[in-house]
């Protein structure tokens, strides 16, 4: 009997891409949208690994596919995390610092524009969110999910 809640992605979000387990970004909200799918609960979201779970797990050299059969395994958060400090390659470290600053930095370039585009798209279906402070992909779900901004 699984010791954790799966969300039903349909009704409420996953959990911020802000939040941490241990010192680990993305990994939590990745876990919510991994056993959302195996429970058909998925809603709108983008099947695992979406491109930012991609993104993420490139960063740290983690096997989508290994990572998923732990997560349909039924394991806690603990054991997901234990698993995947397990196979963090020693660098990790410099490697989470740098993923962090990067989903902290504003958008430039080529990836500014997607951004302003997803904005602009977003504020027409919710005209009630203020998107004026937004300039990270993470931002933008933050807004959109009711996640308070890093």
């Amino acid at each position: 009997m699984p010791t954790f809640t799966v969300k039903d992605l349909t009704r409420e979000f996953p959990r911020s891409p802000y939040e941490t387990l241990d010192g680990i970004p993305w990994l939590a909200r990745l876990i919510d949208k991994a056993r959302a799918m195996k429970a058909g609960k998925l809603g709108e979201y983008i099947p695992y690994p979406c491109g930012g779970d991609r993104h993420f797990l490139g960063t740290l050299g983690l096997d989508a596919d290994a990572l998923k059969a732990e997560i349909d395994a039924d394991k806690d958060d603990a054991a997901i995390l234990a698993w995947v400090k397990a196979r963090l390659p020693e660098d990790a470290e410099a490697r989470l610092a740098a993923y962090s600053e990067q989903a902290r930095a504003p958008l430039t370039g080529e990836m500014a524009g997607w951004l302003e585009g997803a904005k602009q798209e977003l504020a027409a279906a919710r005209p009630e969110l203020d998107l004026s402070a937004v300039t990270t992909f993470g931002q933008l779900i933050c807004v959109e999910e009711g996640h308070p901004l890093p």
